[in-house]
């Protein structure tokens, strides 16, 4: 009996050690930063010689640099003689990518309008407002992709910008089909709205709502919101209207 305790305490107190030694290891700044909320995923190597921490707030992403002698942390970009982040690979790799494809699983569960073909190998998800004049010029610019079959939105229509927009998305999203309900909103000859009835209507609010919900959750403050995922499968999201740079990497084909 004694031959298999004793091992025991001494493995017990190995790892007593062990722990004790990593928790010495992590520095005392970095330690404190933790405490302030500040959650860290994990560290990655600069070219610079700094030891980079990829953390996050409140679901943003932030980057943290330790000095050599790790008795100070820098939060913040840290950038070449060409301008570029050193760290923000390894932020979208260890934060972002994480979190990105947790939202593009919700967004896929969601009650989301189809625009486009089947077939088509790009998928953006954008939150609608029926409203948004940002929204009309973003469907104005997909719609070359979306008449040739390479592109399909799915329009998850939230009611948020205007006292009608909760009724016109309601009545989109009630409609007996909400696809052909969107595309007379996209030609503005829609008639949803004059044909529906009082149980389409409470039906559609219903998801209207659970739509500005989830929207809400997500954090995302504007419509457009774009989700789409790049040419290496990355899920990438644009908040408002996108920039020309933005606009040509959502629409590129994988």
């Amino acid at each position: 009996m004694k031959k298999i305790i004793i091992p025991l305490v001494i493995l017990l107190i190995g790892f007593g050690s062990y722990f004790a030694l990593a928790e010495q290891q992590e520095p005392e700044v970095i330690r404190y930063i933790k405490e302030q909320g500040v959650t860290v995923i994990d560290s990655f190597e600069t070219p610079a010689g700094l030891r980079g921490y990829a953390a996050s707030v409140q679901g943003q992403p932030i980057s943290i640099y330790l000095t050599e002698d790790k008795k100070y942390a820098v939060i913040g970009n840290l950038i070449n003689a060409e301008g570029e982040d050193l760290g923000e690979e390894a932020l979208y790799e260890l934060v972002s990518a994480p979190q990105n494809e947790k939202v593009w699983q919700q967004l896929e569960r969601a009650d989301w309008v189809q625009d486009g073909q089947n077939s088509a190998e790009k998928i953006i998800y954008t939150f609608t407002d029926p409203y948004c004049p940002y929204c009309q010029k973003l469907r104005e610019i997909a719609d070359p992709y979306i008449a040739k079959g390479d592109v399909q939105l799915r329009h998850i229509v939230v009611g948020i910008l205007q006292e009608n927009s909760l009724k016109k998305a309601a009545a989109i999203l009630g409609a007996e089909s909400p696809e052909k309900a969107l595309q007379q909103h996209i030609q503005q000859t829609d008639k949803s709205a004059e044909n529906g009835n009082e149980d389409t209507a409470k039906n559609g609010a219903l998801l209207v709502e659970k739509n500005n919900l989830l929207m809400e959750q997500l954090g995302f403050m504007a419509t457009p919101t774009s989700i789409y995922k790049d040419e290496k499968g990355h899920v990438r999201l644009i908040e408002g209207m996108p920039m020309r740079d933005d606009i040509n990497k959502m629409f590129e084909q994988p």
